[in-house]
């Protein structure tokens, strides 16, 4: 069964624009001190998202391995093709 989340609670961000994650989120979502997070945000729905770091690692190693296999494949693809060759006007005409 998919989740779409859960809202864990309020907080509110001090002076020097730290937020405090509250404890049952660390808990459920096992994060922990020190942890990296990528910070999305959208200014006119005014959100922010926190993405662990760790994640967004696993995602783009994800993707650039398709890649990688997506540009192998394109590459035997277009090595099997046959480059059409242009008739130069000149040719034509003689």
């Amino acid at each position: 069964m998919m989740s779409h989340g859960k809202i864990f609670g309020t907080t509110s961000m001090g002076e020097r624009g730290q937020v405090v994650i509250p404890s049952e989120a660390r808990e459920e979502l096992g994060i922990k001190s020190g942890e990296k997070f990528v910070v999305f945000g959208d200014a006119r729905k005014g959100t922010v998202i926190l993405v662990k770091s760790e994640i967004m690692n696993k995602f783009a190693n994800f993707f650039f391995n398709k890649s990688k296999r997506f540009e192998k494949i394109a590459k035997e693809i277009f090595d099997k093709t046959e480059p059409e060759t242009e008739i130069d006007e000149d040719e034509e005409k003689e």
